[in-house]
């Protein structure tokens, strides 16, 4: 193994593995699959051979979910029984709440803007706080299950790196 080329496989895993967790909170990075990408520089430049099943599971559970990260926030305000409005004020006040307050407006920016969207479409204020807390609580699984993820990563990661190097 060239010394040069791991060293680089290492550093981009490392970057990868830093984007991929802020990627956990900032709606506009897919986490997990960025994370995901430090396994691959790993794998690539010979610093560490996974083998297949470790590098397809992990693959695919990232690709999974980064789908869910965007179907919770939606499930969780159609099961408060939200409407389209507070879906999209869910998503525009995470977007809004990222720069706006940050690192609370990620935190409420969900539930603020579900409540917006509800109350803007005129519905009363009782539906539109519950579409708001079913907006939250989406985005709060979905961070958990994004982190937990790229933390199996990041320790795959950091076994290949040691046992690699």
């Amino acid at each position: 193994m060239d010394l040069i080329l791991a060293i680089v496989g290492i550093a981009v895993g490392l970057a990868a593995l830093v984007a991929g967790f802020a990627g956990c909170v900032l709606p506009v990075l897919p986490g997990p699959p960025i994370a995901f990408l430090s396994l691959l520089s790993l794998q690539f430049t010979g610093v560490y051979d996974y083998g297949a099943v470790p590098l397809v599971v992990l693959g695919g559970l990232s690709l999974l979910i980064a789908i869910l990260d965007n179907v919770l926030p939606v499930y969780g305000i159609k099961r408060s029984g939200g409407s389209k409005a507070g879906i999209w004020g869910g998503a525009i006040g995470v977007a809004v709440g990222l720069f706006v307050f940050p690192p609370f407006g990620i935190i409420l920016g969900p539930l603020l803007g579900g409540m917006a969207g509800e109350l803007i479409a005129g519905n009363p204020g009782k539906q539109a706080f519950t579409s708001g807390v079913g907006s939250f609580l989406g985005f709060v699984v979905g961070t958990l299950f994004k982190t937990a993820l790229t933390a199996v990563i990041a320790g795959f990661f950091v076994y290949g790196a040691i046992h690699g190097f």
